[in-house]
């Protein structure tokens, strides 16, 4: 989760420590929480998902230009855009997320609403919701002196906030499996008789047409989810 910030908040630092000291004991990069949204007919609908970490953390950083000055506390994840957490989520925003760390005997619970930023050639591009110039404050003390730069937001400063930017540095850092589930037909579904619409790795597709294909197919389907926390509890 790239550690914390003195300005981040409290639930944040805390969240940020049990995390990193749970990955340091399992070696796991990216740690399961529960994700909890609300289905088409009213009901809960539950599975497992993978934080990518809060936007400015990492390798989510808010621009090309952006060389780790900038921290948030808005939690990322990210899914197919066939899948049906995708249409649950544009019902109903509402989401909890639940972690069990068993090695550090902590439990983590998380309740806010998903913003959802799909690639720019889906119809859906344009419905993110959260205004993420607003979210983002200077790391530490790493520009805070700058008189010029407002903590609370970026607004004025020589730093702008890119989202697509960060929806491709997300896409970039899964595996390359991770990567080639992207372009296969819609998840949650039985699996097709026709191996070929489930490559195991598209850089290893020998037809350069055919890998061109689906490496577009899985940029296009490639969604990252924006948390905004409201509630904690750790």
């Amino acid at each position: 989760m790239d550690g914390s910030c003195n300005r981040d908040p409290e639930w944040k630092r805390a969240f940020t420590k049990y995390f990193d000291r749970e990955r340091e004991i399992t070696g796991e990069r990216f740690l399961p929480m529960a994700l909890s949204t609300v289905d088409l007919d009213g009901r809960p609908a539950v599975r497992m998902v993978s934080p990518r970490g809060f936007v400015g953390d990492g390798f989510l950083r808010i621009s090309p230009e952006d060389k780790g000055h900038w921290t948030s506390d808005v939690l990322t994840i990210c899914t197919h855009a066939k899948s049906n957490k995708v249409q649950e989520l544009v019902n109903t925003n509402d989401v909890q997320l639940v972690a069990y760390l068993p090695h550090t005997g902590v439990q983590i619970r998380l309740g806010g609403n998903a913003s959802l930023l799909f690639h720019p050639d889906n119809p859906n591009h344009s419905t993110l919701s959260l205004d993420m110039r607003q979210r983002v404050w200077p790391r530490c003390e790493s520009l805070a002196e700058r008189e010029e730069c407002d903590p609370a937001h970026i607004n004025g400063c020589d730093v702008e906030l890119d989202v697509e930017y960060i929806r491709e540095q997300a896409y970039l850092h899964h595996s390359p499996v991770t990567q080639a589930w992207y372009s296969w037909p819609p998840p949650g579904r039985a699996r097709g008789a026709d191996s070929s619409l489930y490559p195991t790795e598209i850089p290893k597709i020998e037809d350069k047409a055919e890998m061109e294909k689906y490496e577009a197919n899985a940029r296009r389907n490639y969604v990252l989810i924006f948390i905004d926390i409201s509630k904690v509890d750790i």
